[in-house]
């Protein structure tokens, strides 16, 4: 395998793609080709725009989307499960991407007396952290609809103050 400066804008605009693009086969055979020549010898793929963690669990999800769960995709997964999930950003990617709750109780320990969830533990609560947190509570069906409701409630409250303070 070969190391590649930035994977991210070809795999970015295969993930808009409908996964049932036929007219366009060709195209992603020659996005999953490319790919796959970029993907670096330990599993992961590198970006010059974004840390290796994130292209890799963005090339992840679009193999997933596209239904290409083969030895790439294996050995990407090997290579971000070893990764350290230090932070809720980390935390919410790896639950929504392996839809496992293995890390649940970790993702919610961090969510914040607002409703809302930040970077980590003690950090202010943002709509990014709280988005994604609320992604991988819907891609294993957390079902604790006050949990969801009051992060919901935090972002559409967070949006209109920003709104009213402009």
């Amino acid at each position: 395998m070969i190391r590649a400066k930035s994977c991210l804008p070809l795999f970015a605009l295969f993930s808009l793609l409908p996964v049932s693009a036929n007219a366009q086969q060709g195209a992603i055979n020659n996005g999953l080709k490319y790919l796959q020549a970029c993907q670096l010898t330990e599993g992961s793929w590198s970006s010059s725009i974004v840390a290796e963690y994130y292209a890799t669990d963005e090339v992840l999800i679009t193999l997933n989307d596209l239904g290409q769960k083969y030895t790439d995709y294996t050995i990407g997964i090997n290579w971000i499960t070893s990764q350290p999930l230090y932070n809720v950003d980390r935390i919410s990617r790896s639950i929504a991407l392996l839809s496992s709750t293995g890390n649940l109780s970790n993702l919610l320990s961090y969510k914040n007396l607002n409703n809302g969830w930040g970077i980590g533990q003690f950090f202010s609560t943002n709509t990014l952290d709280t988005t994604l947190a609320l992604s991988a509570l819907k891609s294993v069906n957390y079902s604790n609809q006050t949990t969801i409701s009051n992060a919901v409630l935090y972002l559409v409250t967070n949006r209109i103050q920003n709104r009213i303070s402009k």
